[in-house]
């Protein structure tokens, strides 16, 4: 069985690397058949070796651009389904539907193609025929009203899906889900370091498939963070975290959560979160945008809480979202995922996905009608891997601008606006970088602007960031064209960001637990814990194998220095253990050759600076910590965590005799609060969080949650939010320690 899945998984990719016109990769030179398979779990899926897919590449470049409008909100007339949040439940469905994803014309003049995706749909009634878009709902929630949502998983079985990407590239090696596995992983534990796997583990899921909604910069309990041991299939299959409100009175296929709603105004969203699947799942579609408002913020006259208003009581101008992802399709008009492994261990997983067509708002390349206005934006960055480096050009004459204007982060409004523009004194101002998982709020003016200008939102973001290839100018380095074709009467009585006008004002301002301009802690706040963490790439023969926060796996070890916590029959090893109402500081050491855009759940932080480091020196003391003196993958850091280090937790030997250059404070519009954040290569970067609600003063009596952040016995999880890089093990649990006796208004069992 093994030298036959071996020579099936060298012919094959071969044959399909070929075809996509990269090398082939070379089989290991110690790739040799054992005498003794292991044997197979019960319930594992098994039957004949499955074809490879028969998808043929359909190149970014052959694509049309700029031929369909872009989907707005349909509250301005647009096709993104907006929902505003009451008391009612809202019924949303994981479905695969048909969508006009690519330009219209592209294989038959004035044809819109239909490809299969999957999406939130609202109502339990199926879509009968193509919509404009799979990106949504948006939904408006009020700050102190919790909402209810009732999640049905209707995605049935992977053998079955139009979504051709995702079966073809699910990867059974990979620490996943594993819902007709039991949860046991079998493949993940069972390969052969250096060697393909066997059957099945070297066929692509064929089962039910499995699914879980997490609320991104929700500041929620546990047990409705979606985490990604919560998921649920749609025959009812379900991981030992699945948690439910109403129980028995839920469908097998669904579950409800009620989120509280109680942190400040932020622009956060929603996408799929299942172990090991989070990069198809939000792939073929299952992402939309959660906008929290708060009526008693007094934002400055002409800002309404989603847009813009001309004065204070005129109309008001819906803001524009733009998720930004990047895809590839076959010629057939369908989602491709390349699904050739750098190694044998993983025959399908690649490290980053790298599309060569760019995606807003559901649709491939589009344009957006103007007035010379004011307008606001939220950019959210929904790809699986790409960096977006961002500014507005001219389209015919290449003059920079207009000016992008950020007024917010992914934790709400920052106290001021921030000015990015080409012509920046501060070169971190002159682009907007956006990673994965990150939001930006923005204003960007288009008055004075002659009607019959066309801007191109240009993009030099370079992937793997900040150090691989750019992107090709004429297809990966366009997102958007806006058109300023449409007559505006004027005058334009919306909040004018260059006005100095600021966003918030007095006990409504952010609450400071960084002074943003020296890069140190803001007066009064005191540190409970230090902790050191890293972030590694485990190499194989072909390439990466597996990238780790901490240089441990998302299950952890048995290791004497980590806590052992069980819920419902699983065991999982933690190493955070935060308590409710402390601050720390985490000291993030980059390892890798790239940028990790590190996201934690429950919290948004601030960050506080980043610095130099001599990479190779403290390598080679990190290194020389392991046993044997050799840096072990996989291993848990290499001393104690607790004790392994005097100055800071972590179990990693001191950064500070290896730190250069002074620390630089974090640019002006990130000095808000942030749940992602960019972490670079050979850099520390030290991020402030506080286990306690946004809004509290840094010494306020009441430094807890409403809720029990322990509800339901486990926590949350941090970790990169390349998703192909979280999905084979860039992510741990962690669970928050609650304060003992302190009141609690939204009660387990009683408000969720």
């Amino acid at each position: 069985m093994k030298t036959f899945a071996f020579v099936r998984w060298f012919t094959i990719s071969v044959l399909v690397v070929a075809a996509s016109g990269q090398k082939p990769i070379s089989p290991p030179e110690h790739a040799v058949a054992p005498s003794v398979d292991p044997p197979l779990p019960l319930g594992f899926a098994g039957g004949p070796i499955q074809a490879e897919p028969a998808q043929i590449p359909l190149p970014g470049s052959a694509l049309p651009q700029f031929v369909d409008p872009l989907p707005v909100l349909d509250l301005a007339g647009g096709s993104m389904k907006t929902v505003i949040a009451g008391s009612s439940e809202i019924e949303q469905h994981m479905r695969e539907f048909r969508s006009h994803v690519l330009p219209t014309g592209t294989f038959t003049p004035g044809v819109k193609p239909e490809t299969w995706v999957w999406g939130y749909i609202v109502g339990p009634n199926a879509p009968t025929s193509p919509q404009d878009t799979y990106i949504g709902p948006v939904v408006v929630a009020t700050r102190g009203v919790p909402t209810q949502f009732r999640f049905v998983n209707d995605l049935g079985y992977a053998s079955a899906t139009n979504v051709l990407a995702w079966y073809y590239a699910s990867d059974q090696t990979l620490h996943w889900a594993d819902p007709l596995g039991g949860e046991t992983n079998y493949c993940a534990h069972h390969v052969m370091p250096g060697m393909p796997p066997d059957p099945p583990c070297d066929q692509h899921y064929d089962g039910p498939i499995p699914a879980v909604v997490h609320l991104h910069g929700g500041d929620v309990p546990p047990v409705l963070d979606g985490g990604p041991d919560a998921w649920f299939t749609s025959n009812g299959i379900r991981g030992h975290a699945y948690y439910t409100k109403k129980k028995g009175k839920v469908a097998a296929n669904a579950a409800v959560y009620r989120y509280p709603n109680a942190q400040e105004a932020a622009p956060i969203w929603f996408h799929d979160h299942a172990l090991g699947v989070t990069r198809l799942n939000v792939y073929a579609g299952l992402a939309g945008a959660y906008d929290i408002i708060d009526p008693n913020l007094q934002l400055p006259t002409g800002l309404h809480p989603v847009g813009l208003r001309q004065g204070a009581s005129g109309p008001v101008h819906y803001l524009i979202p733009l998720v930004i992802q990047d895809r590839m399709f076959d010629v057939n008009g369908q989602l491709y995922f390349p699904n050739v492994g750098l190694n044998p261990e993983h025959p399908f997983w690649l490290p980053e996905f790298e599309g060569d067509t760019i995606v807003v708002n559901g649709k491939v390349w589009p344009y957006l009608d103007v007035q010379p206005r004011r307008y606001r934006f939220l950019f959210i960055n929904g790809s699986n891997a790409r960096t977006y480096e961002m500014f507005l050009v001219d389209q015919f004459t290449n003059v920079m601008g207009p000016s992008i204007w950020q007024i917010g982060t992914d934790g709400g409004y920052l106290d001021a606006p921030v000015k990015i523009d080409p012509d920046a004194p501060d070169p971190a101002l002159t682009k907007l970088v956006l990673m994965p998982g990150e939001r930006a709020d923005l204003i960007i003016d288009f008055g004075g602007l002659p009607l019959g200008t066309h801007l191109i939102l240009r993009n030099i973001g370079r992937t793997p960031f900040p150090k691989g290839p750019p992107p090709h100018g004429a297809t990966l380095g366009r997102i958007v064209q806006i058109r300023v074709n449409q007559p505006f009467s004027g005058p334009d009585l919306s909040y004018n960001p260059a006005s100095g006008i600021p966003l918030r004002t007095g006990n409504q301002r952010i609450v400071r637990l960084v002074n943003p301009l020296t890069g140190t802690l803001a007066p009064g706040v005191t540190v409970a814990k230090t902790r050191q963490l890293t972030l590694n790439e485990v190499m194989g023969p072909g390439g990466p194998l597996e990238v780790l926060v901490n240089n441990t796996k998302w299950d952890g070890t048995s290791r004497p220095d980590f806590t052992a916590i069980t819920v419902n029959g699983v065991t999982h090893y933690y190493s955070e253990l935060p308590k409710e109402g402390d601050t720390e500081v985490w000291e993030v050491v980059n390892l890798t050759a790239d940028a990790h855009p590190i996201h934690t759940h429950l919290t948004q932080f601030q960050l506080m600076n980043r610095q130099n480091f001599n990479v190779s020196n403290y390598n080679a003391v990190y290194n020389a910590a392991f046993p044997g003196g050799v840096y072990i993958g996989g291993y848990g850091p290499p001393l104690d965590y607790n004790t392994g280090n005097p100055r800071a937790l972590g179990g990693n030997p001191d950064i500070t005799p290896f730190l250069q250059d002074p620390l630089a404070p974090p640019n002006p519009n990130e000095a808000g609060w942030k749940d992602t954040v960019i972490m670079y290569p050979g850099q520390v970067t030290r991020i402030v969080v506080r286990y306690a609600p946004q809004h509290k003063a840094v010494h306020a009596p009441d430094l807890y949650y409403p809720f029990d952040p322990n509800a339901g016995g486990h926590g949350y999880v941090w970790h990169c939010h390349i998703i192909d890089h979280e999905d084979n093990e860039m992510m741990r649990p962690y669970v928050v320690m609650p304060k003992p006796g302190v009141p609690r208004t939204y009660v387990y069992g009683r408000d969720y």
